[in-house]
């Protein structure tokens, strides 16, 4: 990837679609197994969830030698500390990027936007990322939402003719292996109408992707400090979503 900052907004209307565990995957598999260096910027005000999510990692390593050990075996191996994550109000969130982006040196900033973001403010920071990342599920609720709000700001975009917004990028995520594929054919018609990006990955539904770390136990999945392990990246779809969306930043 070349060294100009890439901005990335992950986002959707509806919660519940998985923006918050995709922000933290995909930011633990560039930063730790791609060698990128990544800053999250956790739009999640007032509660901060991905912010109170690394305390609660830093807590659970301080508290056990396992983990101690494994982060003194991952510093001497990738010689890169953990990732940024910062706090921001969403329509703030594009100054938080360029404060960060003034202080340090980074490829890829991912901001993770709540599910209310109907506001000038907030669209005028999409606008200003060069990418949008939309996890959708198979609800026709969700769908209806999520392509009425994306609709309103890819014309917005178009408008404006100085914003960098390059791209609108949606994947499934958690989709049931059982479930009936109508939804998906009608969906993936509709936005290739609408000139919209379906990646071809696709996440399954599994529960790995709830797995975080904890003293009771060394199996985790979801973690600030640690990149996905192998034997539950295998399976996810996590890797072959990171290396698509990958070849796509490069453009």
């Amino acid at each position: 990837m070349k060294k100009n900052t890439v901005l990335v907004a992950i986002c959707n209307q509806k919660g519940g679609v998985g923006k918050s565990t995709m922000t933290i995957m995909l930011a633990g598999y560039y930063h730790y197994l791609k060698g990128l260096n990544v800053a999250v910027i956790d739009c999640d005000y007032p509660q901060y969830s991905l912010v109170r999510m690394k305390e609660r990692d830093m807590h659970t390593v301080g508290h056990s030698e396992y983990f101690k050990e494994q982060i003194k075996s991952q510093y001497e191996r990738i010689q890169k500390k953990a990732y940024t994550i910062v706090g921001s109000k969403a329509e703030n969130a594009h100054d938080a990027a360029e404060k960060l982006m003034k202080n340090g040196s980074y490829d890829l900033v991912i901001v993770d936007l709540p599910g209310t973001v109907n506001s000038s403010g907030v669209i005028s920071t999409i606008i200003n990322m060069d990418y949008v990342i939309t996890p959708i599920i198979p609800d026709r609720i969700v769908m209806q939402s999520s392509l009425s709000f994306s609709i309103a700001v890819w014309e917005y975009a178009k408008a404006s003719k100085e914003a960098p917004l390059k791209e609108f990028l949606f994947f499934w995520n958690r989709k049931d292996a059982r479930a009936s594929t109508e939804i998906f054919d009608t969906y993936n018609a509709i936005m290739q109408k609408l000139e919209f990006t379906v990646l071809d990955t696709i996440i399954p539904e599994t529960n790995r992707y709830s797995k975080e770390l904890s003293l009771a136990t060394r199996n985790f999945f979801r973690c600030t400090l640690f990149p996905p392990p192998a034997k539950l990246l295998k399976g996810s779809g996590l890797a072959e979503l990171a290396e698509e969306l990958l070849t796509k930043f490069k453009k």
